[in-house]
């Protein structure tokens, strides 16, 4: 059958079906096409993770791929104080017949419909919407007068989480507006991390950086070393160096490499300078800091096949280091 044909045989069959069926198959494709990871049969996937401290309790946090915050189900259950280690615990006791009849339908219908989702390590984890705890809380603390006694640490442990939530949202949202969070942060670590800086480079010239590291950048970007006895790389490399062990040293968050550039800035045409960005290190908390991160990321790269896996690896166990706005820091191959 030619293309002619098989395009009149196709409009044949939609005209056949009824409005109901074609507004399905619509909705479904749609889904298909534009909808979450879960309607698409796949599974969500962390982007980033972190804790988000509440009190004394510490809550396991993520940021979807999609845009979605979660929070473990888990920690929900210990974000209320319940002494299991296991998100069951959280359904069961909500579920119980004086505080299951006090949840409106709405959140039940939440809680009822956790993610199920892939941490950036570890097993598939299960999780709600961030927003599904503030529900929750509200919930409890409107249920309390009718609670049991041994169940009013709920509703008290709801409204500690209600006012932590507004009391950081609101200086969050001031901070963000006005910028200071950035500022102030980076000032911080000026200050922080000008004792490890020299005034002037070190007279003497020695390699800091070792073979192992230039071998990891070798494999992972899959490239061939031509000359294994040269002490040239390829010229990206330098990027690499900046991204995975001057931008995170000593969780300065870029405060020291800001430093350093200020000491060595670029002053060749071809974007060269006139030292090595080591040489402006003190003996005493900048070398050792630069070694140990050199022999960090070597380590983490042992594993790592591809660029994908340094870069995931790597932000797995320096978190703080991964970029916050769009761009920042691009792999030069991305």
């Amino acid at each position: 059958m030619d293309e002619s044909n098989q395009k009149k045989g196709g409009i044949a069959r939609a005209e056949s079906l009824s409005a109901e069926r074609r507004s399905e198959i619509a909705k479904r494709a749609s889904q298909a096409r534009w909808g979450l990871p879960e309607t698409r049969g796949e599974l969500p996937e962390a982007e980033s993770q972190g804790v988000l401290p509440i009190g004394a309790v510490k809550v396991d946090c993520y940021v979807l791929k999609d845009g979605r915050r979660l929070i473990h189900k888990r920690a929900m259950a210990r974000a209320l104080g319940l002494k299991s280690e296991g998100g069951n615990a959280l359904m069961k006791t909500l579920g119980g017949k004086t505080l299951g009849s006090k949840i409106p339908q709405k959140v039940r219908d939440q809680l009822d419909k956790h993610i199920v989702f892939s941490p950036l390590s570890g097993d598939p984890a299960h999780g709600y919407e961030a927003t599904v705890l503030i529900d929750l809380c509200d919930a409890l603390i409107d249920a309390e007068p009718d609670l049991l006694p041994n169940q009013k640490f709920l509703a008290k442990q709801a409204e500690i989480i209600i006012r932590a939530a507004a009391k950081v949202g609101i200086v969050a949202l001031i901070d963000e507006a006005t910028g200071f969070i950035a500022d102030k942060r980076r000032e911080e670590y000026r200050e922080l991390w000008q004792q490890c800086i020299r005034d002037e480079a070190r007279k003497w010239m020695e390699r800091e950086f070792p073979e192992d590291l230039f071998e990891i950048f070798y494999k992972t970007y899959g490239l061939k070393r031509l000359n294994p006895d040269t002490s040239r790389h390829p010229r990206f490399f330098s990027k690499l160096i900046r991204k995975y062990i001057y931008e995170p040293l000593l969780n300065s968050n870029g405060a020291i490499l800001e430093l350093l550039d200020e000491k060595n800035p670029v002053v060749y045409a071809n974007g060269g300078r006139r030292y090595k960005m080591w040489q402006f290190l003190d003996e005493h908390v900048g070398m050792p800091a630069i070694k140990a991160q050199i022999w960090q990321v070597v380590g983490i790269g042992k594993g790592a096949k591809t660029k994908q896996q340094l870069e995931t690896r790597f932000f797995e166990s320096f978190p703080e280091a991964r970029p916050t706005k769009p761009g920042a820091m691009a792999d030069l191959f991305g």
